[in-house]
């Protein structure tokens, strides 16, 4: 029996997306957008729950925050895992301090952007190696995330110039209730 691993399953998605907008079907129904230069079409996200409402405030907080490995408060700054534990533990929810171990806990989410809740937490790992980033699912095809490539917490459009990697190497998603 052959293994296809989820991001072969999610990039063969976005190629078939890709296919299909290039066919003249550029849009679909229940679809808004988060296109961009990917060509992702990512539906619509319904209106998060309480709770995730309340942690995704609680993470908009700190936005501009500094992005610093190991690090896991506002005052120190924040690698990912350290701003996912801060942020969801705010709201009483703990969750373990790496995202390997955060990739454990919660219930599972299929690996397709209409399963995407906001407040799901989004774990992401190169093709052979261990779970190396998370992100906090906004809606919409939006994250919110410690990033050490821009240094700081900050939003990212998953249909933007820079989604590509997210895309291609997004592996499991968490939903806490």
């Amino acid at each position: 029996m052959a293994s296809i691993s989820p991001s072969t399953v999610l990039s063969a998605a976005v190629m078939i997306g890709d296919a299909v907008d290039a066919a003249g079907r550029s849009t679909r129904s229940g679809s808004t957008g988060s296109s961009g230069s990917t060509g992702v079409r990512i539906p619509r996200s319904p209106a998060p729950t309480a709770t995730a409402a309340r942690v995704l405030q609680t993470a908009d907080r700190y936005l501009g925050v500094p992005y610093v490995w190991g690090g896991n408060t506002p005052e120190t700054g924040f690698d990912c895992s350290g701003f996912t534990k801060y942020v969801f533990a705010k709201q009483g929810i703990q969750l373990p301090r790496t995202s390997r171990e955060q990739a454990r806990v919660g219930q599972g989410v299929e690996l397709d952007f209409g399963a995407l809740q906001p407040g799901d937490l989004m774990m992401f790992a190169e093709p052979g190696e261990a779970i190396s980033h998370v992100a906090i699912y906004v809606g919409d095809g939006r994250i919110i995330h410690a990033s050490s490539a821009a240094g700081e917490v900050t939003y990212l459009d998953l249909g933007g110039d820079r989604a590509a990697w997210y895309l291609q190497n997004l592996v499991v998603v968490r939903r806490m209730r």
